[in-house]
């Protein structure tokens, strides 16, 4: 399974944050996972149509704290 880099879906990011995700570009979706880069900080945030947060780590992605995960990637 790769990347696809197809229709952008914002609406896990929306019901996060709204009207905020201006500061966010779609880079693609990958096994059910939206990659979204912050403008600013260029950290990513991924999110799945259910609104669960998942990190990168060596062993492949990790669910993580959603509210910890957006102030990291956006530097708040």
């Amino acid at each position: 399974m790769g990347k696809e880099f197809g229709r952008p879906d914002w609406t896990p990011l929306e019901r996060l944050i709204g009207s905020h995700c201006c500061q966010f570009m779609w880079m693609w979706r990958e096994g059910g996972i939206e990659f979204y880069k912050h403008i600013t900080t260029r950290r990513y945030l991924l999110l799945d149509s259910e609104g669960h947060c998942y990190r990168q780590s060596g062993a492949g992605l990790e669910a993580v704290d959603v509210a910890v995960e957006l102030k990291r990637v956006t530097g708040d």
